[in-house]
């Protein structure tokens, strides 16, 4: 039996691991909590995923 690999690359956009610190810190300074679908909004711009063979 043959083996089939399979590649996955996941790009995270430069701009996001700074937007997350921006929540965490607001987060942080007002004691609230953040929207979570806001940031899943967000996550989703800046995630993207491509399967090679």
């Amino acid at each position: 039996m043959a083996r089939q690999v399979i590649v996955i690359k996941l790009r995270v956009a430069w701009w996001f691991r700074w937007y997350l610190f921006g929540v965490l810190t607001m987060a942080q300074l007002t004691g609230l909590q953040p929207d979570p679908q806001r940031v899943g909004r967000w996550l989703a711009r800046a995630v993207s995923i491509k399967v090679l063979r």
